[in-house]
């Protein structure tokens, strides 16, 4: 580093270096506040579409609530339109295959979930959709569909839900005539969860002595 003698030589190389890097120093601050400004707007953009998709999903709840099934749907397909990447759309999904199985369309229900499963993030939901979607597949006759949807659940990708997961494969099987392995599948259930009066129903209701 240089060392100057007097004032007046300081303030000539602070004048030299002045005139050498001003533009570069300049175009830095433009770019910074550039930068700043942008972020800035993304950010109010992002909470101004965490708002109102929000309000729209409270519309979609309030309508699913008061059982106005078409205008519920068309709330929940225009908030996932709108708002894909949030949680409020995967709320939604789920929301739209109920109401679609409450109606009977159970092919509806069943794109509903599969959506969900392709393109949902949050894991929870994601293993509800696919519980959800296999008993959609049971009500539809396609057991061996239904039993795939549930193929290589564990305890991370079901979670909570796993003793379900085994009560359902049950239920599958019972359905695709194959008892003692449904009895196998519900005993698991037993295990994972609390038996539920309905569980112990399904065990008693078996076949004996398989």
């Amino acid at each position: 580093m240089e060392t100057y003698l007097t004032e007046e030589e300081r303030v000539e190389a602070l004048k030299r270096w002045w005139k050498d890097n001003k533009s570069s120093v300049i175009s830095g601050l433009i770019l910074g506040l550039v930068v700043i400004a942008g972020w800035k707007m993304w950010q109010a953009h992002q909470l101004d579409g965490q708002e109102r998709a929000s309000l729209a999903y409270h519309q979609l709840t309030q309508a699913a609530e008061a059982k106005q099934v078409d205008s519920a749907l068309k709330l929940g397909d225009r908030l996932i339109q709108e708002h894909p990447s949030t949680t409020y759309a995967e709320y939604a999904r789920l929301i739209l295959a109920k109401l679609k199985v409450d109606s009977g369309d159970l092919e509806g229900a069943r794109l509903a979930l599969e959506e969900q499963l392709s393109k949902g993030k949050d894991d929870v939901l994601k293993s509800l959709a696919r519980l959800r979607l296999g008993r959609v597949l049971l009500a539809k006759g396609d057991i061996e569909g239904g039993l795939k949807s549930l193929s290589g659940a564990t305890e991370k990708t079901a979670g909570s839900f796993l003793g379900l997961y085994e009560e359902l494969r049950g239920d599958l099987l019972i359905a695709g005539k194959r008892p003692s392995e449904a009895r196998a599948a519900y005993m698991k259930a037993k295990e994972l969860g609390d038996p539920s009066p309905l569980l112990e129903l399904k065990i008693n209701d078996l076949p004996a002595g398989v």
